[in-house]
């Protein structure tokens, strides 16, 4: 009789195995799915769309967006649900990423977060080395941090604006003095991008400008 009772219990103790042994395998897969550093492909595509582009998420959006989002929360730091569900969790951490950020606090992942949000992805590149390394070292501050360039400016990030001008096709001189033909191009650069043309190079402007030089 006891041997009879060995080959079933062994049966019975796999079935109850089974379930609590696939768990950690499970949970381990998912962390580690994503601490990788590389984009999913699905969501590398959705940064083809520029910032000021992109749909505004806040708590309750269930779109896949809000994946991207909480992708890079986690490439950040900020441990995320990849869930594609905008809940209070991811909406802390928004929070919290705005905070770092010194956006306005709010939860909502408009514009501007989007545009530091890119920018935790996309890294300056140039491909035939020709963009100094004074002017490449700028693209370290985020979109939303630069200087608002205009007319009569003389800074060096509008070298930066001129050289860009220059590889989009627009001839500029780069002189660091931001004078009507700079502001001319400007204002060309904004309408093909489908940005304001006031020829200020703002907060949305620089955002199209770096991705000139974004890695693809």
């Amino acid at each position: 009789m006891k041997k009879k009772w060995v080959p079933i219990l062994l049966a019975f103790g796999l079935v109850l195995a089974s379930p609590l042994s696939s768990q950690p395998v499970e949970a381990t897969d998912n962390a580690a799915a994503v601490k990788e550093d590389q984009l999913p492909a699905k969501l590398e595509n959705l940064m083809k769309i520029a910032p000021e582009h992109q749909f505004t998420l806040r708590k309750g959006s269930t779109r896949i967006e809000v994946e991207l989002l909480q992708w890079t929360l986690n490439h950040y730091g900020l441990k995320t649900a990849v869930d594609g569900i905008f809940g209070p969790a991811t909406q802390k951490n928004v929070r919290q990423y705005q905070a770092d950020k010194g956006l306005k606090v709010d939860g909502i992942v408009g514009m501007h977060t989007w545009a530091a949000l890119y920018a935790e992805h996309k890294k300056p590149f140039d491909p035939e080395g020709k963009l100094p390394s004074n002017l490449r070292n700028l693209m370290d501050i985020a979109p939303e941090h630069q200087f608002t360039l205009r007319e009569g400016s003389t800074r060096i990030e509008v070298e930066l604006l001129q050289w860009t001008l220059n590889q989009y096709g627009l001839k500029t001189a780069v002189d660091g003095i931001f004078g009507p033909e700079t502001k001319r191009n400007v204002r060309q650069y904004q309408a093909d991008k489908g940005l304001e043309v006031d020829g200020i190079v703002g907060m949305n402007t620089w955002a199209a400008l770096y991705a000139e030089y974004q890695e693809t």
